[in-house]
């Protein structure tokens, strides 16, 4: 019998093995802990996770795919998405490797986003560019968190896992930044195999440009700061990531189901 040699996506290849799984492995961790503080519905297999938190945004409900497929296996595990999640219930695919002609499966292509990565290393001086960054530790800070990144995202409004008080016992850390009195911006971290996964970067429209971004997005990086930070960059955050010092690595592919209406 010749030696199995491994291509490092086997289910028992420890998360460590490579950067890229750590992150996939985290990803998925994520979305199975915020599913179930919201009372909603996990399944996961070698193949996949899927997380349903029966929330109406989008980016609340994940599959992320664990493992490098065939283009019929991943047409399968979208056909599984499909029966898995409710007929109304938009969700995300995600994906380390390109996952080709799932169009016709009721699915969209998002983007090809980058996976970027900062190691370990101090901010610079006045990273927090003097804005007031307060820890969300209560209900009252987590709905200040959703009402901004509503309003600063945008994202639709309507209750979804990031209103749920039971999302502050999991290992999510977000932040609410002020100007004075004012929310201005959010970020939000899971710490999760070794990472830093930085989430929820937002900031309102008209504060932009004043270097708040990067300090919620420090805010987050920073979450363990013995810990390496990674994130999925937007066109308009990769910029601030780069001068932060993160690096892009790959590109992921996001598919995502549009609510019903559009």
């Amino acid at each position: 019998m010749s030696e199995h040699l491994t291509t490092g996506w086997e289910p028992d290849v420890p998360a460590e093995d490579s950067l890229l799984r750590a992150y996939v492995l985290a990803t998925a961790d994520r979305s199975e802990a915020i599913a179930r503080a919201a009372d909603g519905s996990v399944r996961a297999d070698e193949r996949s996770s899927m997380a349903d938190a029966g929330s109406p945004v989008v980016f609340d409900n994940v599959v992320t795919l664990l493992q490098p497929m065939t283009a019929e296996e991943a047409r399968a595990v979208v056909g599984e998405a499909l029966v898995f999640f409710p007929p109304d219930r938009p969700f995300v695919v995600l994906s380390a490797w390109p996952l080709p002609g799932a169009g016709d499966l009721g699915i969209e292509l998002m983007g090809h986003p980058p996976f970027m990565f900062r190691a370990v290393a101090p901010p610079p001086a006045g990273w927090d560019a003097g804005l007031d960054l307060r820890e969300v530790t209560d209900e009252a800070g987590l709905e200040t968190f959703f009402r901004t990144i509503v309003e600063a995202y945008p994202m639709p409004e309507g209750e979804t896992a990031l209103t749920v008080p039971a999302i502050l016992d999991t290992d999510v850390r977000l932040w609410v930044g002020y100007e004075g009195d004012r929310p201005v911006g959010t970020a939000g971290t899971y710490l999760s195999h070794g990472l830093n996964d930085v989430e929820w970067v937002s900031v309102h429209e008209a504060d932009r440009g004043k270097g708040y971004g990067a300090a919620l997005t420090w805010a987050a990086t920073l979450a363990d700061p013995g810990s390496p930070a990674v994130l999925i960059a937007s066109d308009p955050g990769q910029p601030v990531y780069e001068r932060m010092g993160y690096l892009r690595l790959t590109r992921m592919s996001m598919w995502f189901r549009p609510p019903p209406d559009g």
